[in-house]
């Protein structure tokens, strides 16, 4: 008798260890992959949604022609963008005949300070852009990023002056 007890509270013992499923009677799923050594290796295979999209959108303010450049996040990742300067964005216009005629960089000075700005999902940054005094006619204005060792994320732009 105490021999069958004992095989009981074996079996019964086992078998409470063996419940693997949760509340609703479904057993869970494993998110990795085993080496066989018992440690289970994650691997996250995210799907990128989309990708950092700029643009730039014109903006009346007092009769000046102001733009605002935007950079979207359409990721499913954060990206953070490094910068060795106060600079973050840089900017020329050009003329009818591809001429460049102005230039947001040349000859100023920016602090010498690395920065990180951080873009999460479906968040953005963006900059506003105030064009200098031009003579009438068509321009091309072409914005884009100074981050180290990234992508500039152009955005162009057909500009008419009166």
């Amino acid at each position: 008798m105490k021999r069958l007890m004992m095989i009981i509270i074996i079996l019964m013992a086992g078998m409470a260890g063996c419940g693997t499923t949760d509340e609703n009677g479904s057993e869970p799923t494993k998110n990795g992959t085993d080496r066989g050594d018992g440690e289970d290796i994650s691997v996250q295979k995210g799907i990128v949604a989309g990708e950092m999209e700029p643009s730039l959108t014109k903006q009346d303010a007092d009769s000046q022609n102001v733009y605002i450049y935007t950079v979207k996040n359409q990721t499913e990742q954060e990206k953070t963008f490094k910068f060795s300067s106060g600079q973050t964005i840089d900017f020329e216009l050009r003329n009818a005949k591809g001429e460049v005629v102005y230039k947001d960089s040349k000859n100023k000075m920016y602090t010498q300070a690395i920065q990180e700005i951080t873009v999460k999902q479906g968040e953005e940054f963006s900059q506003k852009i105030v064009l200098p005094p031009l003579e009438s006619g068509s321009y091309t204005l072409t914005v884009w990023m100074t981050a180290k060792g990234d992508q500039t994320y152009k955005a162009t732009t057909d500009v008419q002056i009166q």
